[in-house]
């Protein structure tokens, strides 16, 4: 047999193993409570609700002008998982359940050349998470906290989780300081 055919054989198959490991301790560190009701190329519905959210930037779904406005039961339409946290910031075990960033950003099709998130909280507080953090750790935008909606005063509507538990890789002393609470928009660049 061919050396080159043998070689890219075995290269083919580690990147298999390694891809399916991956995608294992991603689908480990969460469980599905719903499936999506919605896909890439889904025309979103104005929102009947609270707006809880508005989107804006490099994004192929709008339903208000340049837009994406969205209320709670929209949102939660995208499909939700939920995942254990040693919260560092409430010091203490939190059960939190919300959208996968990486279904969110699928959904609302984020352009190709995208880079970042950019999340601006109530407070005006700002921060930047890269679309590479997204797709490699299911990071949570969370609407729920221990079974309940998470009001303005306890983080709410939405706020970002990091899997600190499940990957190690995640330095918290940097990413703690991501997890941006009571978000008021989004911007995809």
């Amino acid at each position: 047999m061919n050396r080159w055919f043998v070689f890219t054989l075995l290269t083919c198959f580690l990147l298999l193993v390694v891809g399916v490991a991956c995608e294992s301790q991603a689908s480990q560190t969460y469980r599905r409570v719903s499936q999506p009701m919605f896909q890439a190329g889904d025309i979103l519905p104005k929102p009947t609700g609270e707006v809880i959210l508005t989107v804006s930037g490099k994004i192929g779904s709008r339903n208000s002008g340049d837009l994406l406005l969205l209320d709670m039961e929209t949102l939660e339409k995208f499909g939700l998982v939920e995942y254990e946290l040693n919260d560092p910031w409430l010091k203490r075990v939190v059960t939190y359940r919300g959208v996968l960033m990486s279904d969110f950003l699928e959904i609302i099709q984020a352009a190709e050349d995208a880079e970042l998130v950019h999340f601006v909280a109530l407070d005006d507080y700002e921060v930047d998470i890269t679309l590479q953090e997204i797709r490699k750790w299911p990071i949570l935008l969370a609407t729920q906290a221990d079974g309940k909606y998470m009001a303005v005063s306890e983080n709410g509507p939405t706020r970002i989780i990091f899997p600190f538990d499940q990957f190690p890789e995640i330095d918290q002393s940097v990413y703690r300081d991501l997890m941006i609470w009571n978000i008021e928009s989004m911007e995809v660049r």
